[in-house]
Formats: structure tokens, C-alpha cells, sequence
């Protein structure tokens, strides 16, 4: 008769908190030790600086004395960058786990599901806090070479890209939590994650169409239209990057409001897809 790896009682806070961060930490660990993550940050901030250069010489090029935030584009950019790999090494590394029978044997001690998808956003969480701290140093590095001026709010967008990547990484728990096999949690991330931005792009390009001539009854993509423009609407309550984006508006424009907004919206998305993963992985074991 096969074992069940489940607690013989209820784990206490205490246990949970301590479970979680004892896994937060090998999850950390064993990606500092690889060279993922430094190629990822380095590509991150390669690519930001490209896009700094960019804003810089369309200032010049254009006789501008003053930009608005150049920095929040790039930072944007790499916390879409940043994320997505965090999030996909969390999915790949939960379901290897289960593969190899580690998360069997994980949870024969005191472990559960929440401590254990935890921990792995713990994790990821501190390892996209470090990327940050070597952003922060980079603008700061930048703006002594360019003169560039840094905001404090500079402090706020980081903080709204931590939380954008909690949200992220969470959804990579809720993949490999539903599709149990590395396979199928890595086609479902993908798959998903294509259609939103499909759906974003498709939008856009639809809107475009829709300016060169007036909508009538008698539009053949009428209907796609609106089909497009209400899953956009659904998609901007559900992205953490939308949110984030929404975030930046709302410093540009100096709307405390709708920051809040933005923020309690990243907390609430992240907390409910991390709610689903661990209910997801209740339901189907990890075995």
C-alpha cells in the first residue's frame, strides 16, 4: 500500500512560514548558481539601455529640452522580460519536481501545498528584487553619463513591477499546478500567454482598420471588432501588465487614485491566481 504524503496534523503558521522559506531559498539558490538569470538581467538591461539611447537621440533629433519619465519604458520592458523567465523557470521547476518524485518526498515532512507554492513565489520574488537592485544601480549609472534626471517616483514603478511580477509568477505556479507534466505546463504558459498578447495586438491592428473607414451595419468585421474590444477590456483587469502600464499613466499624469487602484488590482490578481495554484494542486495531487 502506497503512502500518502500528507501532515499528520494541520501545519501551524510558524511550520508554513518556515516550510516556505527553507524552499524559497533552494529555489533561489539554484538559480543564482546557473547562468539563466544573469542572461536574462544582462539581455534585460541591454535592452533598456538600446531604448534609453533611442529616447535620447529622438531629443536631440527633435530640438526637446524636457522628456517625461525616459527611464519608464525601459524598466517596463525588462520587468516583461524579467518576469516571463521567472515565471517560466517556476512552472519548468515545479513540475521537474513532481516528475523526479522530489515533491513526493517533500511533502512526507511538514509541507503542504501552500507552504510549498510559497516558498517558490518567495523565491522568484527574490530573485526579481535583486534584478531590480541591479536596475536601480544601472539608471542610477545612466543618469550620471547622461544627465538624465531621476524621479523619486522611480521607487514607486519599481515597487509596481515587484508586484506585476508576483502576479506573473503565480500564473507560472497555476500552469504547473493544472498541466502536472513539464510538457504540458510549458504549452499551456505559452499558449496562454500568446493568446493575451494576440488578442492586445489584434485589438490595436482592428482599431486601425476601423479609423480609415466608419463602422456601419454592413462592416464584415464588425462583429470581430467588438468580440476583440470586450476581451481587451476583460484582459486589462487580469495582465499584470497592463496594470503596471496603467500604473506609470497614473505617476505621468499625478492621479493618486488611480495608482491605488492599480496597486490593490496587481495585490488582488496575484493573490487570486496564487489561491487557484494551490487549490489546482490540492486537487490533483503531487504525484
Amino acid at each position: 500500500m502506497t503512502a500518502i504524503p500528507l501532515p499528520a496534523r494541520p501545519l501551524y503558521l510558524r511550520e508554513r512560514w518556515h516550510a516556505a522559506w527553507l524552499v524559497g531559498q533552494r529555489a533561489s539558490r539554484s538559480a543564482l548558481l546557473g547562468l539563466g538569470f544573469y542572461a536574462t538581467v544582462s539581455l534585460a538591461l541591454l535592452l533598456a539601455s538600446i531604448l534609453v539611447r533611442n529616447n535620447l537621440e529622438f531629443a536631440q533629433e527633435n530640438s526637446l529640452v524636457v522628456m517625461i519619465r525616459p527611464l519608464y519604458l525601459p524598466i517596463f520592458v525588462s520587468t516583461v522580460l524579467l518576469s516571463l523567465y521567472l515565471a517560466l523557470s517556476a512552472t519548468l521547476s515545479v513540475t521537474r519536481e513532481r516528475d523526479r518524485g522530489t515533491l513526493l518526498l517533500l511533502f512526507f515532512g511538514p509541507m503542504d501545498e501552500w507552504a510549498y507554492l510559497f516558498g517558490r513565489l518567495v523565491g522568484q520574488t527574490g530573485l526579481f528584487a535583486l534584478a531590480l537592485a541591479m536596475a536601480t544601480a544601472w539608471a542610477l549609472l545612466f543618469a550620471g553619463l547622461t544627465n538624465l534626471a531621476i524621479n523619486p517616483d522611480l521607487l514607486l514603478v519599481l515597487l509596481f513591477a515587484l508586484l506585476a511580477n508576483a502576479g506573473v509568477v503565480a500564473f507560472g505556479l497555476l500552469m504547473a499546478a493544472w498541466g502536472r507534466t513539464s510538457r504540458t505546463a510549458l504549452v499551456l504558459f505559452v499558449l496562454i500567454t500568446l493568446l493575451v498578447l494576440a488578442i492586445q495586438f489584434g485589438d490595436q491592428a482592428i482599431l486601425q482598420l476601423a479609423a480609415k473607414a466608419q463602422p456601419n451595419r454592413r462592416d464584415p468585421i464588425l462583429f470581430l471588432r467588438q468580440l476583440l474590444a470586450g476581451l481587451n477590456w476583460a484582459i486589462q483587469w487580469i495582465s499584470p501588465y497592463v496594470q503596471l502600464s496603467q500604473a506609470m499613466d497614473a505617476l505621468v499624469v499625478g492621479n493618486p487614485l488611480a495608482l491605488a487602484q492599480r496597486g490593490v488590482t496587481l495585490l488582488l490578481q496575484a493573490g487570486l491566481l496564487f489561491g487557484a495554484a494551490v487549490a489546482t494542486l490540492k486537487r490533483s495531487g503531487v504525484r
